[in-house]
């Protein structure tokens, strides 16, 4: 599986948050797209997710050299972040229920429940959740969803320390054979990437 990147560039109004970048993303590897607040990293993750439009070049999926049409690319792509929403009505085992009747998963829900460790929270509505508990779930339903690429915007935010070990490990066990984009500032968040893009390299 790749990503193909090129002349890719993203605007708002007349200010272009970033331009220019050439880029190709390979299964197995894993990239760190760094950058201040406000850079793009979020917005970059967006146009590889199919979420967003670019202003200016393309985002292209092959695999084994096929081409991917964006519109069928959410198959392939298990994503969090902030701006991914849960189903605040639902209970946690309704929550999964939904999820993994629309794309495929790697654990049973009973064994994602036990990973997460909220087995007593199963039935509870995901509204009532603490925002650590809603993270680990975004990353929870990101991890065990059989893709071939796998974005993570910020994805220890409200974590404490315990959690944020949970997010490492797990990470390292899940990574292998996937594109793996972290868009981060915190060096523990990403460490075990193998390459490093400054999204503020490609400022106007």
């Amino acid at each position: 599986m790749n990503i193909e990147v090129k002349e890719l560039g993203k605007r708002f109004a007349r200010e272009w948050i970033f331009k220019n970048i050439n880029y190709t993303f390979e299964s197995g590897a894993s990239y760190a797209i760094t950058g201040g607040n406000g850079s793009g990293k979020s917005t970059f993750v967006k146009l590889l997710a199919g979420i967003s439009d670019p202003s200016k070049g393309k985002v292209s999926y092959y695999d084994n050299k096929k081409v991917i049409n964006v519109e069928d690319v959410w198959k392939e792509i298990a994503l969090a972040g902030p701006y991914t929403e849960l189903i605040e009505e639902f209970t946690l085992e309704e929550h999964l229920d939904f999820h993994f009747s629309l794309k495929k998963g790697i654990k049973s829900k009973n064994e994602i429940i036990n990973i997460l460790g909220f087995e007593k929270a199963k039935n509870k509505q995901i509204q009532d959740f603490s925002s650590g508990m809603k993270q680990k779930l975004k990353l929870a339903l990101a991890f065990f969803t059989k893709a071939k690429i796998l974005l993570l915007d910020e994805p220890t935010s409200n974590l404490d320390a315990k959690n944020i070990e949970w997010y490492q490990n797990w990470l390292e066990t899940i990574k292998e054979n996937k594109i793996l984009i972290i868009c981060s500032n915190q060096k523990y968040e990403y460490e075990m990437c193998s390459e490093i893009i400054s999204i503020e390299s490609y400022k106007i």
